[in-house]
């Protein structure tokens, strides 16, 4: 590689329109580091800077940010696309910039053999730049990193060293791969206000740890990956226990699983097994510093679980310190797991009432013995028996011919019950075979937080708009609804409501509602259900080469996609040959998190970059951007213009079918990154200011 080649491009979009609030400062912030950090590290790199739609009446980004006269091993380029192409697009008045579809120019643009897609408010860690400056990047792999978002006063004229001192002592969040977290001045993840842990006990929870989960208004709990973070600061006094109450989930079949405690040394200090809900107690030794790093390690978990890409080993409800029956001398860490007195239907009354609702649901479905059924299966789920294993089952009745289309949530087992929540114009696909008799269809469902829990109007359309069933629903209850149904026929009904869309709290999804069985009053379905299951379950298992495949749940691998439109890197080649970014005519949301499924299942496999190794955001304007303060606000903005986006359930839904499939999905033709057009460009030339037009 000659001297004046670039090891990696790096790819912005912009335009000078002061978006996100004082962009000119952030972006002179971000260019006055990378130029800068690649003259100290002798990295020889190229800026490539898609100035997308530039306003008329404002100077272009070259002229409006201030360059150095010596760029050192760095050459900037700009890329310009004008307006005219601009307007193409269906919402270009909402839209002035459409996000990917510029970064895909720059890419494609590109000359280096590593590209990086960024953006113009990003400051990267001296042990990150100096990673990229010794050539360590590899081919076959995708590179993520977490993100920490700063407060927005970094200097814009200061050195880097005081550029990044004021990052790692400004710190307000980091997007890590389990989810978005508030920081300590320490740089520690946050105690949420409704915690496993009290603000004093001065415990905290790193990688590995899923935020607070709760359900409706009973008692908190956080899931558990493969391998958590546990870092405790011990209290004054004789050495004390630290206990954990803890529960099996899907991630171990919901058996019992041994959990194993790493020390500071990544040596395994102690291990036990946990067989039902536990209280793990964990003897700390008081010989060493105050604050002790500890990892909680599960053996043989990491199941999948049915459309949803964490890894849901199990679930703490509380960590807490207790006195220590060990003594003061002991030396080692101990661990003993033991069950716990308190069962997981403790303090919620209307378990009592949502029983019985079952109950009068199964006798309407079809008598008594499956009453007796739903209710013994309750109870051992309640119980967590840990000689009975846990069936992972799905709401719709087996064999009815019923399945669920878009708008239906990953199914979740919370305390017991199993239930998907649902969002408007939610497809039920019925399937009638030839001389099959249904009864009426029959849906156990509640209100959600979408309605504010309030009672509200279920609509059942066919799947021309016109309605076949309406029903209040006030409380959970059963619907009971007579639907017309074809022999020999797939149907599609939508279900559906009006008002609704409310915004949970810690949640960005929309919960209307929720639903807990769907399925017919009578049933008498011929061979041809089962047969034509049969051929589609054949036809699955087929697809995917593997046998087991359909009799295991389809999950989206659980990859870093979090804030991952500001940093992801990959050898150039890959990025041809998964053709960038899809270029849809929408808000750019998930779009990077689709390129990152299809990455991985193109065989470029995922490589999180570790700390020291940082990538820094420099805040912007709430609701600009998506940020966890700023979702209501930015979504609310996006529909006050009518901009659509890639929604949550459908970025599964794709990273499920490229699971199954093993292979990626391809949006763009082979024009992609507006290669047929000519597009104006200009270039500030390695080791000089002189700018050269082409």
């Amino acid at each position: 590689m000659s001297e004046l080649t670039p090891y990696l491009s790096v790819v912005v979009t912009a335009r000078n329109d002061d978006h996100g609030g004082n962009l000119l400062r952030r972006m002179q912030t971000f260019v006055n580091a990378w130029i800068g950090q690649s003259k100290r590290h002798g990295l020889c790199s190229e800026l490539i800077v898609v100035e997308w739609n530039p306003p008329s009446d404002r100077p272009r980004l070259r002229d409006a940010l201030a360059w150095p006269a010596d760029l050192g091993h760095c050459t900037v380029r700009f890329v310009e696309v004008p307006p005219h192409v601009h307007l193409r697009y269906r919402y270009a008045e909402a839209l002035p910039l459409y996000q990917m579809i510029a970064k895909n120019v720059g890419i494609r643009k590109a000359r280096a053999p590593f590209v990086l897609a960024t953006n113009i408010d990003i400051l990267f860690s001296e042990e990150l730049v100096g990673y990229f400056a010794q050539h360590q990047l590899r081919e076959g792999w995708m590179y993520r990193i977490d993100r920490y978002d700063v407060a927005n006063d970094v200097s814009v004229d200061g050195s880097v060293e005081e550029q990044l001192a004021y990052c790692r002592t400004h710190l307000l969040r980091v997007g890590a791969r389990e989810g978005t977290y508030k920081l300590t001045q320490a740089g520690l993840r946050s105690l949420e206000d409704h915690d496993i842990a009290l603000a004093e006990s001065g415990i905290s929870f790193g990688y590995g740890w899923y935020p607070v989960e709760r359900y409706s208004q009973g008692e908190a709990f956080r899931w558990v990956a493969d391998d958590a973070e546990l870092l405790v600061r011990l209290p004054i006094g004789p050495p004390p226990m630290l206990v954990l109450e803890a529960e099996a989930g899907p991630g171990v079949g919901w058996q019992p699983f041994r959990v194993q405690l790493l020390g500071e040394s990544d040596q395994v200090e102690a291990e036990t097994d946990v067989e039902t809900r536990a209280m793990i107690a964990i003897h700390i030794p008081a010989d060493g510093p105050p604050e002790r790093r500890l990892r909680l390690r599960v053996l043989d978990g990491g199941l999948p679980v049915d459309n949803d890409p964490r890894i849901l080993n199990f679930r703490v409800f509380r960590c807490s310190w207790s006195h220590c029956p060990y003594p003061v001398a002991e030396s080692k860490y101990r661990m003993e797991a033991r069950p716990s007195s308190r069962r997981p239907h403790t303090g919620l009354p209307s378990l009592a009432a949502k029983l019985a609702n079952v109950y009068r649901f199964y006798m309407q479905a079809g008598g008594f013995w499956r009453a007796g059924v739903a209710a013994a299966n309750y109870y051992i789920r309640a119980n967590k028996f840990p000689f009975m294993p846990q069936q992972r089952r799905d709401i719709v009745q087996h064999g009815s011919g019923v399945r669920l289309g878009k708008g239906w949530y990953p199914i979740e087992h919370v305390l017991g019950e199993t239930f998907r929540w649902v969002r408007k114009d939610a497809e039920l696909i019925v399937h009638t075979p030839k001389n099959g008799r249904r009864g009426n269809l029959l849906i156990v469902i509640e209100p959600g937080p979408g309605v504010g829990f309030q009672p509200f109007e279920l609509v059942i359309r066919s799947y021309d708009g016109s309605i076949v069933a309406r029903q209040r629903i006030e409380k959970l209850q059963v619907v009971d609804v007579d639907i017309p149904l074809e022999d020999s026929k797939t149907q599609v009904f939508k279900l559906t409501l009006d008002g609704g869309d409310l915004l949970a709290e810690r949640d960005t999804r929309l919960l209307n509602f929720r639903v807990f069985w769907c399925g017919w009053t009578g049933i008498s379905v011929t061979e041809t259900v089962d047969v034509r299951l049969q051929d589609e379950v054949a036809a699955a298992q087929k697809c995917s080469g593997d046998p087991l495949a359909i009799s295991a749940p389809i999950s989206p691998v659980h990859l870093h996609t979090n804030g991952c439109g500001d940093f992801t890197l990959m050898a150039r080649e890959h990025w041809f040959d998964l053709r960038g970014y899809p270029e849809f005519d929408l808000f750019s949301m998930n779009l990077d998190s689709v390129l990152c499924y299809a990455a991985h299942h193109a065989g470029f496999r995922e490589h999180i970059l570790e700390d020291p190794m940082r990538i820094y955001h420099i805040e912007h304007q709430t609701g600009s951007g998506w940020t966890p303060e700023g979702q209501a606000t930015l979504f609310a903005r996006l529909a006050a213009k009518g901009v659509p986006f890639l929604d949550y359930q459908h970025l599964v839904g794709w990273a499920v079918q490229m699971r199954l499939l093993n292979a990626p999905m391809i949006f763009n033709r082979e024009n992609w990154g507006l290669v047929d057009l000519e597009l104006p460009e200009t270039v500030l030339c390695a080791s000089t200011s002189v700018r050269a037009a082409t």
